[in-house]
Order: structure tokens, then sequence, then C-alpha cells
């Protein structure tokens, strides 16, 4: 499939394109189409970004964790910082309960899990323990339905995807510190 500029564009990226653009429309209606609600829109773009890249390339990419990190702590530090406290706690800690996990699980998680968790945690502040239970039961749900469809016990599952679910949902539904 071409567009008009002659670009290749699989099925796939224009499944991605509109899940990222009714997800960012959503939050435009939910949080107000005022610059929160602008960040909190990319923030929805940028998640299905990180789930998709995940599913492709199992990775979640630091060029993309590390600078809306960056962003997150900037937004807060030059327009919200009443914010910054919570959210630094929230991603330090997400990140720290993540990297505890991936160590003892020996590979069940991966560092960019770890990352994004922390990610989350600079973006949702509290909320990021409502997102990430949210992220972590669709895996299990995901885990179940492919261990009752014969998938052996061992088989791996990019796990980025449900996380960014968990954050998406908390976008469009939780009381969140506020981006701008």
């Amino acid at each position: 499939m071409r567009t008009g500029a002659g670009l290749p564009v699989s099925r796939s990226g224009w499944a991605l394109a509109a899940v990222a653009g009714a997800l960012a429309a959503a939050t435009l209606v939910v949080r107000g189409a005022d610059a929160d609600g602008l960040c909190w829109a990319v923030v929805q773009v940028v998640l299905v970004a990180l789930a998709a890249e995940d599913l492709r390339s199992r990775r979640i990419p630091n060029a993309v964790t590390a600078p809306a990190a960056v962003a997150a702590v900037a937004l807060r530090v030059a327009l919200e910082r009443s914010e910054l406290v919570e959210i630094l706690v929230a991603g330090a800690g997400a990140f720290a309960v993540f990297l505890v996990l991936a160590l003892v699980t020996r590979g069940g998680l991966g560092m960019g899990d770890v990352k994004l968790a922390g990610l989350l945690g600079l973006l949702l502040g509290t909320a990021v323990v409502t997102a990430l239970f949210l992220g972590t039961l669709a895996g299990g749900v995901a885990s179940v339905v492919l261990l009752a469809r014969g998938r052996k016990r061992g088989t791996t599952l990019a796990y980025g995807p449900y996380l960014c679910f968990g954050g998406a949902v908390a976008v469009l539904l939780l009381h969140l510190p506020r981006l701008a």
C-alpha cells in the first residue's frame, strides 16, 4: 500500500495511526483542548509507538523513553513545580520495583520494561500504581490465553504493550498531575 507521497505504509501502520489518533482525540475530549490536554494526547501517541515497537522488535527504545522522561520532568520544572516531588518519587519507585522484579525473575522482564515503568511514574505520578496494576493484569490475561492456546510455559511475551495499555487507560480515566 502506498500513500499519496509514494511512501510505503502497511495496513498495520494505518491501524497504529488510527489507534494513536483515536486515543489522542479521546484524551483531548476527556482532558480538555488546552496545553495540558495536548501534552497528554502526545503521551498517548508515544505509548502507542512504544507498544508497537516492542511488539515488532521486542525492544523498548531508549531513543524514545529517555527524551520522554526528560520532557516529563522539564515540563513540571517549567510549568507545574508543585507536581515535581510526586512524579520524581513515583518514577524512581516504579523503576526500582520493576528493576527488582527483573533481577528476581532473571529475564522475565527486560530493562526496557523497567525503564518504561519509570517513565510511566514520571508521567502519571501516584496513578502509576493503578496503571502498572492494569498493565500487569492485562499481561497476565494474555499469558493465560497463550497457555490455553497451547503455547509452552517458556514462551516469551512482549510486556511493554500491556504496560502502555495501563498507562493509556490511566491517562483517560484517572486524576493525574498536570503536564502543562
